[in-house]
């Protein structure tokens, strides 16, 4: 799968809220994450839990760099007896822990990330996938506008960079 990316740093969760409401943006729930990575740099693998219930193989690649990041990846779900394979036979390299706020416009996932050590991130994610790359986009370009985001202040690098 394909995505266009975009991370910033947020101060006023409040007003990101608020300014997903107004852009009729729903939410969809919070959760808590731990995502164990594996390999990092341009090629990450990493083990994400989500509520200590689901389990997920995440493999993405990714250039490291300000502004819009395209990325491709692939995600399995694990079962409990796979994950704990996967965590005994692999060295982790990075954990990061943090709570979760999913959001969704049409298909863009918003996430609201408290991220434990970092503090608060804005993160759009918008899924190529029955949409054209122009309407994947166009659709980024408007939310950006809608949330003002200033592509020059976001941040280049993966949480598991930052921490």
């Amino acid at each position: 799968m394909r995505n266009l990316e975009v991370k910033v740093k947020i101060l006023n969760k409040m007003g990101i809220v608020n300014l997903l409401k107004k852009l009729g943006a729903e939410h969809v729930c919070t959760m808590k994450q731990t995502d164990y990575y594996f390999c990092l740099g341009a090629n990450k693998e990493k083990l994400r839990t989500i509520n200590d219930c689901e389990h997920q193989l995440i493999i993405y690649r990714r250039a490291e760099r300000q502004g819009r990041k395209d990325s491709e990846y692939e995600i399995s779900e694990l079962n409990e007896k796979e994950k704990n394979h996967l965590l005994e036979s692999r060295k982790i390299i990075k954990d990061v822990e943090k709570i979760r706020e999913l959001w969704k416009y049409g298909h863009t996932r918003i996430h609201i990330d408290h991220v434990k050590h970092l503090g608060n991130f804005l993160e759009l994610e918008t899924v190529i996938k029955d949409i054209s790359l122009e309407g994947g986009e166009n659709e980024f370009r408007t939310i950006i506008d809608k949330l003002q985001i200033n592509l020059v202040d976001s941040v280049p690098a993966s949480y598991s960079d930052l921490v």
